[in-house]
């Protein structure tokens, strides 16, 4: 029995004390959801291609974990559309004449609840500012949530993309609802071949079952171990899973321990100088054969350098990394197999739900209840205090 599944064993009464009842089964469940989805996603296929007929610009968007969604979806999408762009939706509020095309564009608004100011007020501004020249889609897992009714009142001008009630996690941390709406945003690569999709999505499936089982294990095993920092590298295809991991991190540990995303290669031009002796570093290796000398050169220079407490390395097959002397005594391999047929550019949920089970089990180690790791209301599910203004009023 994996660390994951001990805790799911356990009375659901006493999760409910532990405070970690929703997020733990959110995570636990990610395969599922993920079929769900799929089922979904592929019964709007055919009214999507039809939508998508002569689209050249998708301006992707959301906030927080919504965006680092787009950011996953971005490096696929752009292998099927002439101009794809992920801005935040914080950043298109504050300045829409710079982020929104003048030609014809699908704005692509991606969220948990639906119910984000700024993703509401963006969505709104697109239809201020350019009112011939925007279509929407709208990719949610809230039924109820304020951005889906907005987008009904636009008629055919809009796509609604909802997905299954089980994707819209009850924990704090977004968990299921990231790595679903990435997934169905990847749809959008492969409009003409349903059937690719589908295998990819299997793909991720089949993948996921022994990342959840050896990555908990794994993340149950380090979180006593006095971490105050983790970096999580990632190339660009899978760049916006890093994203989403370290905000997991911080998210579920209260703060406690920072984390931080960096690019791989990007690492040695100044990032690497805040690795400390308390460091976490987690390097997600590609399925691509010329990505991986690179990362491998950086995981032998990580050893050689004596870098941080720990290096974790995620990968798809160990390749004999079990054995090399690159890893040593102070690393670790997760591997979750083979997975034909699934590209770096979908990898991002696998990357996301490693950072997932670290931020899960540093929360319950530092003794905070990961369904509401801020009991201060710092942060909540639903960003509050945000005040919208008028565009373009004086002063």
């Amino acid at each position: 029995m994996s660390a994951l599944q001990n805790l799911l064993s356990r009375p659901i009464q006493d999760q409910q004390s532990a405070g970690y009842s929703h997020t733990a089964d959110e995570m636990a469940n990610q395969p599922v959801v993920w079929q769900k989805t799929l089922r979904v996603v592929q019964s709007l296929l055919p009214a999507l291609s039809e939508f998508c007929v002569g689209v050249n610009n998708l301006i992707l968007t959301g906030a927080g974990s919504s965006y680092y969604a787009a950011v996953s979806m971005m490096p696929l999408l752009k292998r099927a559309f002439p101009s794809v762009e992920a801005i935040p939706s914080t950043e298109i509020l504050m300045d829409p004449e710079s982020c929104f095309p003048q030609d014809g564009f699908v704005l692509v608004s991606i969220a948990r609840s639906g119910n984000s100011p700024e993703s509401n007020a963006v969505f709104a501004l697109a239809e201020q500012l350019r009112p011939r020249g925007v279509k929407h889609l709208v990719i949610t897992c809230n039924s109820d949530g304020e951005l889906l009714r907005v987008a009904q009142r636009c008629g055919s001008r809009a796509f609604r993309m909802l997905l299954p009630d089980e994707s819209n996690d009850k924990g704090l941390a977004m968990t299921a609802s990231f790595t679903s709406l990435s997934i169905a945003g990847f749809s959008l690569g492969f409009l003409p071949a349903s059937s690719d999709y589908a295998a990819i999505v299997d793909g991720l499936c089949k993948a996921a079952g022994p990342l959840l089982g050896s990555g908990s294990d794994l993340a149950s095993a380090e979180s006593g171990k006095g971490y105050s920092r983790v970096f999580f590298l990632g190339t660009r295809p899978f760049f916006g899973g890093a994203l989403e991991a370290h905000l997991k991190v911080q998210e579920l540990s209260g703060g406690a321990v920072v984390a931080k995303a960096e690019d791989t290669l990007g690492f040695r031009h100044g990032p690497m100088a805040a690795v400390d002796a308390n460091s976490l570093i987690v390097l997600f290796l590609s399925c691509n054969s010329y990505r991986r000398r690179y990362e491998l050169d950086l995981l032998r220079e990580l050893h050689d350098k004596r870098l941080g407490k720990k290096t974790i390395v995620v990968c798809d097959g160990t390749d004999g990394l079990w054995q090399s002397p690159w890893i040593g005594p102070r690393g670790d391999v997760i591997d979750y197999g083979p997975t034909p047929g699934v590209t770096d550019e979908v990898r991002a949920p696998l990357l996301a739900v490693t950072g997932q089970l670290l931020g899960l089990f540093f929360s319950l180690s530092a003794g905070l209840r990961p369904d509401n790791p801020s009991p201060s209301g710092i942060i909540t599910r639903v960003v509050q205090g945000v005040r919208i203004h008028p565009y373009g009023a004086p002063g």
